[in-house]
């Protein structure tokens, strides 16, 4: 059976994968040429799924009118909805086929858990994609030690191969649901080379290690997955973890499909020849600022075409090749006022970006009127707590002007997650109760 030995080769096809990816120059207007001949034949594969076929032909198009990602444009959005749908029944219906495939599912923090699925080959590009990453910020995926939090399955699945126990390819993988304690001491024991996790993670990780007293070990370089930075969080990783920090962008369903390089953590790089991303307004046409409407140009079983993941960032163009900056994850995450205005996490970040006291923070709407300011001081400081206050209060006002809100301060010693292992920076509750 074909997929049978492609799952026993794999390991062979990242090797291969990554010697065509580390060809390219992702910085250079050339790519984009690649870009285009693997657009061309996506939109061509697509057009044998039902699920496409008819979003072709609301649209009147046929796949040879689809060459560039400005193109992409036109073709009708691909909902989480509809993954949802469609690839449990194809999976349901030829279970035989998909035995050696790689199937997984979403941690659903947004509420919408998916469960998706790859051949052997494009794990395969997944992997290799995520290496050429790594290389960039000069880590030796071959010989350097690294440590990742993985989804629960994926931890509870892996074992050491024989090369690892040679000292080749040493990964460590730990269950982003473990308690930070045991995270922590993870860490310090086995001092990785490289370690990733999802930023809430990483201040995490500070804020018991600063209750604690503990000093956290330093890597070689590490990286934190998920939305653009702050300069507190910058300041706050680089003292805590060391200076080699960078980031990386990307989800379950399309992979890492950007990442910054040390030293420059707000210009994001964009994986051109592996991913298109457009940025599009509220009519769904390209603008400067606004929603990034996903494309992953190597998954053909389940392509992942146009999808509306609901982040948000902006485009800055360099010598004709464009970048993104400001991330923004979980666009659905809004403060919602009487009024109809509603605002997202900007106007909390400007108020507490100064307020070095401070390690992390949440925002709850209980209602119109009422927000819950969850705090988490510094330990290891004497912190005035008053004063902050009065200087949140003030740079509120500013930003959310003639209207009357009544902000709730509540300090405590760690913020806790969500059940699935993340942590909303917004919580309405507003909006859950009407839900």
């Amino acid at each position: 059976m074909p997929e049978y030995i492609d799952r026993k080769l794999e390991n062979i096809f990242v090797l291969k994968n990554l010697i065509e990816l580390k060809r390219h120059r992702l910085e250079e207007e050339n790519i984009y040429k690649i870009q285009n001949r693997k657009i061309e034949m996506l939109m061509k594969r697509a057009y044998e799924i039902p699920l496409y076929r008819k979003k072709f032909e609301q649209i009147g198009a046929v796949p040879r009118d689809f060459r560039c990602r400005e193109d992409l444009t036109k073709f009708p959005l691909l909902e989480k909805r509809e993954i949802q749908e469609w690839i449990p029944k194809e999976l349901e219906k030829n279970p035989e086929k998909y035995k050696y495939y790689h199937i997984y599912t979403t941690s659903g923090s947004t509420g919408t858990p998916l469960k998706l699925c790859a051949s052997p080959r494009e794990n395969a590009y997944f992997t290799a994609n995520w290496l050429r990453i790594i290389m960039e910020n000069g880590v030796n995926p071959f010989f350097d030690t690294t440590m990742a939090l993985k989804d629960p399955a994926v931890v509870s699945a892996g074992k050491d191969s024989l090369i690892q126990k040679l000292g080749v390819l040493r990964r460590h993988k730990i269950s982003y649901l473990e308690e930070t304690e045991k995270i922590v001491e993870k860490m310090n024991r086995i001092k990785p080379d490289f370690f990733y996790a999802q930023r809430i993670k990483l201040i995490q990780m500070i804020e018991y290690a600063k209750k604690n007293h503990l000093a956290l070990h330093h890597p070689k370089v590490y990286a934190s997955i998920g939305e653009t930075l702050t300069e507190p969080s910058i300041r706050l990783f680089q003292e805590n973890f060391g200076e080699c920090l960078f980031t990386s962008y990307g989800s379950m369903e399309t992979g890492a499909c950007t990442f910054t390089k040390i030293g420059d953590e707000k210009y994001h790089i964009v994986m051109n020849d592996t991913h298109v991303i457009n940025i599009v307004d509220k009519e769904n046409q390209q603008f400067q600022k606004g929603r990034m409407i996903l494309t992953n140009l190597f998954l053909h079983e389940f392509p992942i075409i146009n999808y509306d993941i609901g982040d948000g960032a902006e485009t800055v163009t360099r010598n004709g090749v464009e970048y993104l900056k400001n991330i923004q994850g979980r666009l659905n995450d809004w403060i919602k006022l009487e009024d109809g205005r509603k605002y997202d996490h900007n106007p909390f970040y400007v108020a507490t970006e100064k307020l070095e006291d401070i390690i992390s923070f949440r925002i709850i709407q209980n209602t119109y009127h009422d927000l819950d300011l969850e705090f988490v001081a510094d330990p290891s400081k004497s912190v005035d707590k008053n004063s902050i206050e009065r200087t949140v209060r003030r740079e509120l006002k500013n930003f959310i002007p003639g209207y009357d809100m009544n902000y709730h301060f509540i300090w405590k010693d760690k913020l806790e997650s969500d059940a699935n292992g993340k942590r909303r920076f917004i919580v309405n509750k507003l909006e859950e109760k009407r839900s």
